[in-house]
This record gives structure tokens, sequence and C-alpha cells, in this order.
């Protein structure tokens, strides 16, 4: 049996149409498809008008914070 690297993916929300979109979480999968399966059951405590998946390698940042445990020549700073 061959393993597949599972990937994270972001998951995105709204409550209500007009709304923010809202940051509400991360799932790890092998593919989209599973992605939006365990986001859907994950967090159906909110009866979501909008959920989206993104592949965090797919995010294009304009602005990076600088993580407080970011790591720097293998070490945590």
């Amino acid at each position: 049996m061959v393993a597949t690297k599972r990937k994270t993916f972001d998951i995105f929300a709204r409550i209500k149409r007009g709304d923010p979109l809202i940051h509400i979480g991360t799932v790890e999968a092998e593919n989209e498809h599973l992605a939006k399966v365990y986001a859907s059951f994950t967090y159906d405590e909110e009866d979501w008008s909008e959920m989206t998946v993104v592949d965090r390698s797919q995010i294009v940042w304009v602005k990076k914070p600088n993580w407080l445990f970011a790591q720097k020549e293998g070490r945590v700073r």
C-alpha cells in the first residue's frame, strides 16, 4: 500500500450573506474532495451560508506576519 501525502487545507466560511469571510480552522487531507468532506463534518456547528477549503500551499501572501514560533535555520526562535 502506497501512503498518500496529506496536505493542510485552511477553512473559510460565513454565516450569512454579507458577513465577512472568516478563517474557522484547518483540516488535513489527501485531496480537495476529502478536504471538503472533512471540513463539512468537522465544522458543522453553524449553519454556514458559504464554506471554502484552500490548499495552504496555494495561498499567496501579500504581507506575512512574523510568527511567534517561526523556525529559522532549524531552530525555534
